[in-house]
């Protein structure tokens, strides 16, 4: 059974039989590396945004293709001020509002028109129109509580949920629900758009609500229902194919991440495989979680296919499973590692599914 990129990872998800193991390394910047788009058209225009993934996948023959950059292509759309840079992807540099008060002002945003949005809209467009049915389009996503943040400042805001946990009467908590409010339905807007725009897999990246910044119980509290929401209307809409992706140890709500509605779970380097194909089981598929520095960047084809090997092992007791990266590949990481990270998974026929 011989299957294109795109088959693979459906049938994946579904949990049906495929032809070896799926691979799906998060790659943005390290296109611009292997192609020589420079960085800066590569985060603000489509066409080299998709020049550059297209030039790094004729050289590793990947399964998904991202289009995204950074995380702020959403907020933009807000009022928030991001860095233009020759030299590295945008950063925060003015929030949209100045106090957590004034977020009641703020509303849900039109993705076919505010932030950067429409442009990673166009460069999902122009990559269907390239790849056709080969390939699986991965798209960009900030989860609702990140998305939040940007409003008023990471910091600051992170305070400001601290706050209102820790009961303080100047807390403000009608506020932090109403900014979580509106992140919520900007992405789901942003994730529908994505997906009619020719997109497979649709992201959601709410990395700041990972159990290294916040606890269990704020994650439940200010996170949990918000990225239910959002996949709950994705799945309305008919999305099939949507991932969350939280960076850190999150072995302590593995089983929230599987109740909130996301096909995929895609997890970092620090969680255990094996413990989290036994928490989550056929809830979700899994993706990972390859070390983005030790083993990709500073490691060897070797080390690499150690890695993978190990991964394999873990979760790929089932169909289930697509082998990727612990979280985004580093610019600079050798394309041999990389390379050798996608010959492990062609090498590997899955179990039977089911």
């Amino acid at each position: 059974m011989a299957l294109s990129s795109r088959q693979r990872v459906q049938r994946t998800l579904r949990g049906e039989p495929t032809d070896c193991i799926a691979v799906a390394p998060y790659m943005y910047d390290v296109a611009v590396a292997a192609s020589g788009v420079p960085l800066l058209d590569f985060y603000t225009r489509a066409e080299m945004m998709v020049k550059a993934q297209l030039a790094l996948y004729e050289q590793l023959g990947q399964d998904v293709i991202a289009i995204g950059s950074d995380n702020y292509y959403i907020a933009e759309g807000f009022g928030c001020q991001s860095s233009r840079d020759a030299d590295e992807l945008p950063s925060l540099v003015r929030p949209a509002v100045g106090s957590l008060s004034d977020v009641f002002a703020v509303e849900a945003l039109d993705p076919y028109r505010q932030g950067r949005m429409p442009m990673m809209l166009e460069a999902i467009r122009l990559l269907r129109q390239a790849v056709g049915d080969e390939v699986a389009i991965r798209s960009p996503g900030t989860g609702p509580f990140a998305l939040a943040s940007y409003l008023i400042g990471t910091q600051e805001w992170l305070c400001e949920v601290g706050m209102c946990e820790a009961g303080m009467p100047e807390a403000n908590e009608a506020a932090i629900h109403h900014a979580l409010d509106v992140a919520a339905e900007s992405l789901t807007r942003f994730g529908i758009a994505c997906w009619d725009a020719g997109a497979d897999i649709i992201h959601c990246g709410d990395s700041l609500a990972s159990c290294d910044m916040i606890s269990p119980r704020t994650y439940q509290r200010f996170a949990f229902p918000y990225q239910q929401r959002v996949f709950r209307a994705w799945k309305e809409h008919g999305i099939t194919g949507s991932l969350l992706h939280i960076c850190g140890n999150s072995t302590r709500v593995l089983n929230a991440y599987a109740q909130t509605g996301a096909d995929i779970i895609e997890l970092d380097n620090m969680v255990d495989l094996a413990v989290a194909k036994q928490m989550i089981g056929e809830r979700a598929t899994l993706m990972g979680n390859v070390h983005t520095v030790l083993d990709l960047l500073q490691g060897t084809p070797e080390t690499v296919r150690a890695a993978a090997d190990h991964c394999i092992t873990q979760a790929g007791n089932s169909g289930r499973f697509i082998l990727g990266s612990g979280c985004i590949v580093p610019r600079h990481t050798p394309l041999d590692n990389l390379r050798e990270l996608i010959r492990v998974a062609r090498e590997v026929a899955p179990p039977p599914a089911g």
